[in-house]
Order: C-alpha cells, then sequence, then structure tokens
C-alpha cells in the first residue's frame, strides 16, 4: 500500500519495479502520480518504452480506481507465465504482456522531490519445479520467431483495442453532441412556452377588457330601452299636444272671425262717437275721460302682457321635466283666469262707472266695450297658451333630437359590440392555434426525452459491450500465447536454467490449479455459519501459522471473481478483495 503526500512537485509519482535486471538494463515499471493517472513502462537498454497510453501524455491513463493525493492505494500485480494482471484497490485494473524477462528483482520508485509512504510490501512466489534448459541454435530462432510474432499480435490487438476505443470516444463525443443539440432544443422549447404564456396571459387581459365593454354595452342596451320608452311617451304626450294646437288653432279662426265681426261692430260704433261728439260736448268729454280710461287699461294689458311674457320665460327656463311643466303650466293658466277674472271685474266697475256717466248710449256702449274687453283677454289667454304650447313643442322636438342622437350612439355601440366579438372570435381561434402549437411542442419535448433515453441506454450497453470486448480482449492475448507455445512446440520449462529449489509444498494443496475466489478475512478461529448467512458459496482453508482464510466463490477468470466481489461489496463486506490460490 503506498500513499503521495502533498508536495510542491507537480510530477510527484510512486511505483513498483518488477523483474529488474542484474545488469540494469532491463525492468518493467508501474507508477501512480498525483493526478489520479497510472503507467507502465519498460527499460530496454538505458530507455524507457512506454506501454500504456499515447506518447502525447507520455503513457499516462486516468483512471478513477486510482487514489489522488494523501490516499492509500492498494496495489497488487499477479504475474505467470508473464501475463501480468493488476488489481488498484481490490479493483481490476489492467492486463499486459512482456515475454522479456523470465526472471529479476522486485522494488520500489520514487521519483525525485516525491513525498511518499510505504504502508507495507509483500512478496508472494510459487514453487518453481526443477527443469532442464538445453538450448541449440534452432530451438532459439524458433522462440525468438514465435516471440515476434507474439509481439506483432500484441501489436495489432493494441491496435483494435486502440481503434474501439476510438469509436467509443467518436459515439461519445456523438452522443454528447446530440445531447447537447436537445438541450438547446429544449431551451428553446422552453422560451418559446413562456413567450406563449406571455401572450396567453395578454390575450386573457384582453378577453376580460372586451368582456368588461360588452357589460357596458349591454348597460347601455337597458337604457336605450329606457330611453326608447320615454320617448314613446313623449311622443304620445306630443300628439296629444299636436291635437290641442289643433283645437286650438280652429278656436283661434272661429275668435278670429268673430273678432272681425266685433271689429266691425266697434268701427260702426266709433262713427256713432263721432256723431255723438259732435252733437254734445258733454259726451266728448265723457269720451275723453273714458279715452284715458281705456288708455290706462291698455297700459294694464300691456303690462299684464310683460308679466305674461316674463312667465313664459320662466316656463321655459323650467321646462326641464314634462310632468312638472304640467303642473306648473296649469297653476300659471289658474293664475292668469284669476287676473282676467279680476280684470273682468275691474271692466265691469268701469262699465259701471262708463253707464252712470252716459245716460243715452251707455248701456250700450258699455256692453260692447265689456264684450270687446273680454274677447281681447280670452284672444290674449288663448295666444299665450299657443306660445306655451308651441314653447312645448320645441322641447319636444329637442328631446326628440337627443332620443335621435341616442339611437345614432347605440347604433354605433352595437357595431362596436359586434367588431368586439369578432375579434374575440379570432383571439379565440389564435389562442387554439397557440394551444395547438403548446401540444405539439410538448409531444416533441417527450419524443426527445424518449430519444434520450433510448441514446443514454445505447451508450449503456455500448460501454458493457466495449468492457466485455476489453476483458475477451484479454482472454483472447493469453489464449494466443498459450496456443502459439502449443503449435511450436515450446514449453516453459524448456525455457528455465537447471536450478534444484526445495519448495515446502502446503499439505491442503492437492494439484496446480489456480483458481480466483473473494477472500472475507482472516481468523484466528473459525467463524459460526450465521456470521456470512446472507452470501453464497463461503468456505474456508487452513494455514500453515494456524489462521482461517475465508473466501467465496471459485472462479477461472479473473473477471468473474471481479463481478463477485462487487457483489459482495454491495452487500456490506467493503474489505473484501480477490485472490488467487492454488489447488
Amino acid at each position: 500500500a503506498v500513499r503521495i503526500g502533498p508536495s510542491a512537485n507537480k510530477k510527484a509519482r510512486v511505483g513498483i519495479i518488477l523483474k529488474a535486471q542484474q545488469d540494469g538494463k532491463g525492468a518493467i515499471i508501474f507508477e501512480i502520480n498525483k493526478k489520479r493517472e497510472y503507467r507502465i513502462k519498460q527499460l530496454i537498454g538505458d530507455s524507457y518504452q512506454t506501454l500504456s497510453g499515447n506518447a502525447k501524455q507520455e503513457g499516462w491513463v486516468k483512471n478513477k480506481l486510482v487514489h489522488g493525493v494523501d490516499e492509500h492505494n492498494f496495489i497488487e500485480i499477479r504475474s505467470e507465465k508473464n501475463i501480468y494482471d493488476i488489481y488498484i484497490n481490490s479493483e481490476y485494473l489492467t492486463t499486459f504482456f512482456i515475454p522479456d524477462f523470465t526472471s529479476g528483482s522486485c522494488g520500489l520508485i520514487i521519483s525525485p522531490a516525491t513525498k511518499a509512504r510505504i504502508s507495507y510490501y509483500y512478496i508472494n512466489t510459487k514453487g518453481e519445479s526443477t527443469a532442464v534448459a538445453n538450448y541449440t541454435n534452432e530451438n532459439t530462432a524458433s522462440v525468438n520467431e514465435t516471440i515476434e510474432q507474439l509481439n506483432k499480435r500484441i501489436v495489432i490487438l493494441e491496435e483494435n483495442n486502440a481503434k474501439l476505443n476510438e469509436l467509443n470516444t467518436d459515439s461519445k463525443a456523438l452522443q454528447s453532441d446530440e445531447i447537447i443539440a436537445l438541450t438547446t432544443k429544449n431551451t428553446s422549447l422552453a422560451n418559446i412556452t413562456t413567450e406563449q404564456e406571455k401572450e396567453i396571459i395578454d390575450l386573457n387581459s384582453l378577453i376580460t377588457d372586451l368582456k368588461e365593454k360588452a357589460n357596458k354595452a349591454e348597460e347601455l342596451e337597458t337604457s336605450n330601452t329606457s330611453l326608447q320608452t320615454t320617448v314613446s311617451s313623449l311622443t304620445s304626450e306630443n300628439n296629444s299636444l299636436s291635437s290641442e294646437v289643433t283645437n286650438l288653432t280652429i278656436m283661434n279662426s272661429d275668435l278670429a272671425s268673430i273678432s272681425s265681426s266685433q271689429e266691425k261692430e266697434i268701427t260702426a260704433l266709433t262713427t256713432a262717437i263721432e256723431n255723438f261728439r259732435n252733437t254734445s260736448n258733454q259726451s266728448s268729454a265723457t269720451n275723453k275721460q273714458l279715452n284715458k280710461k281705456i288708455s290706462g287699461l291698455k297700459q294694464q294689458i300691456s303690462l299684464e302682457q310683460a308679466t305674461n311674457t316674463d312667465l313664459t320665460n320662466q316656463i321655459n327656463k323650467i321646462n326641464k321635466s314634462t310632468n312638472t311643466q304640467i303642473t306648473q303650466l296649469t297653476t300659471e293658466v289658474k293664475t292668469l283666469k284669476n287676473k282676467v277674472a279680476k280684470l273682468q271685474t275691474s271692466n265691469s266697475t268701469l262699465s259701471a262707472d262708463l253707464s252712470t256717466e252716459k245716460s243715452a248710449h251707455k248701456n250700450t256702449k258699455s256692453g260692447l266695450s265689456t264684450s270687446v274687453k273680454n274677447k281681447t283677454t280670452e284672444i290674449n289667454s288663448l295666444t299665450a297658451e299657443l306660445n306655451t304650447a308651441k314653447e312645448q313643442l320645441k322641447t319636444a322636438k329637442k328631446t326628440a333630437k337627443n332620443l335621435k342622437e341616442c339611437a345614432t350612439n347605440t347604433s354605433t355601440l352595437s357595431v362596436d359590440l359586434k367588431n368586439v366579438n369578432t375579434e374575440l372570435s379570432t383571439l379565440k381561434t389564435t389562442q387554439t392555434k397557440h394551444d395547438k402549437v403548446t401540444a405539439d411542442l410538448n409531444s416533441k419535448i417527450t419524443v426527445l426525452s424518449n430519444q434520450i433515453s433510448t441514446l443514454e441506454l445505447q451508450l449503456q450497453t455500448t460501454k458493457s459491450e466495449i468492457s466485455a470486448l476489453e476483458t475477451s480482449n484479454t482472454e483472447l492475448k493469453a489464449l494466443f500465447i498459450q496456443k502459439d507455445f502449443e503449435l511450436n512446440g515450446v514449453k516453459a520449462s524448456d525455457m528455465v536454467k537447471e536450478t534444484t529449489v526445495y519448495v515446502p509444498t502446503p499439505k491442503n494443496l492437492k494439484s496446480n490449479k489456480v483458481v480466483y475466489a473473494v477472500q472475507l478475512g482472516m481468523f484466528m478461529q473459525t467463524q459460526s455459519a450465521s456470521a456470512y448467512k446472507n452470501l453464497d458459496a463461503v468456505w474456508y482453508q487452513s494455514n500453515e501459522n494456524g489462521t482461517y482464510q475465508y473466501l467465496s466463490g471459485e472462479f477461472s477468470s479473473p473477471k468473474e471473481a471481479a463481478d463477485h466481489q462487487k457483489a459482495i461489496n454491495a452487500k456490506g463486506y467493503t474489505s473484501a478483495f480477490v485472490v488467487t490460490i492454488t489447488k
């Protein structure tokens, strides 16, 4: 277990040296740095050759399994037949093959100005069997050829792996571009929906305004109906007044005929008066007095006419409501009748005076004067009534004009109402169109989200396929190497020099079969069955030092063991890791 400490050195690295040659011109190095990257390189002579990554990154490969600064990294390298499996933090990292070295030394490498700490460093080896190596030139040549062929195949496999990685990166880039395009489309659609919501709010406000206008129009229609009723009542009153005016005109014509006959009588009387003047001075004096009285009466009549004109002006001013005008007119007519009665009484008194003064023709003259005065007063009253009727007609005409204006206003309002209704219908149609557009956009958004989900599923499937291809690639690489050795008749035991090493064989091992298992823990005594009741295929083996190693599963490939380890970690046994066991 190694740990890189914090330091100012940006290129700080630490690693493990494998199969270092005694002449110092060959070794295999696996190292990690502060950036959570790893690198595999080989020392050939005086130079290094990187076996991982590319030349641009100097062989460094970033991986999330590698921990960063001031964190422990548990590195485990398993090697058999020059095939190296690297595990970091109990997770499988990579596999590589280097047939150049059969043996060598192991150690550590720490770059300059690097702070690092090594917690422990274990080397576990299997017992080597004795073998005799008798090389001939032909065998070495064939071995070199097989090694070259294997190297070529390794290069081809690495190229295929690189192509697969490029395809993976291209697919990721395409998928990221599609995702970006879809996100931009989603944002644009969201902006469009917000704008449409704003338009809908504006349309709703317009609709409320139009509804208020419609309510006002309804109120105007009700007022128009009430005005029409008032107009009909006024027209009926106007008709009644016109009938009264016609009756008055008929009466006026009758009175005019009567007045003409009376004027004739007056002329006859004036001639008679002149004759009387000629006959007697007394009668003339009395006539002068009577004329003075008549002039005074005329002045009184003119004053009464002035009062009548004032009253008519007051009637014109007060003529706002027809009912009040009629009542006032009736009261004024009554007052005028009273005044006429008073005048008649005064005229009667005057005629009585004249009758006392005149002896002969007083009776006739008084009768004529009283009749003339009565008729003149009647004429004046009739003319006053005519004037009032005319003024009432004028007011009625004005009200009719006002009613006509109201009717025109109502017609314009009805036209405006129709326009408002048409605008409302157009707005409703546009709103339905907008609703359709928003529905289409929502359906497109759902389709795009479904496409995104399918693309993500395709990405996951491609990732799983790539990982499966990588594992199959490593397994095929190992199989190719073994097959080539078998086809060429080369045995690994023949390539080892004659050495005699005593290896103590454990008692519990029956054969040299290598299996992979997941170690659960090391204990000083056996554990109860309930300790690992939620795990499958739990077994243990005793070691020479008296400890008990508890394991789970037996697998022929490291990938299966790694998958089993992940399943065990998911159940809460985070300290479990993959180990190799020789059975």
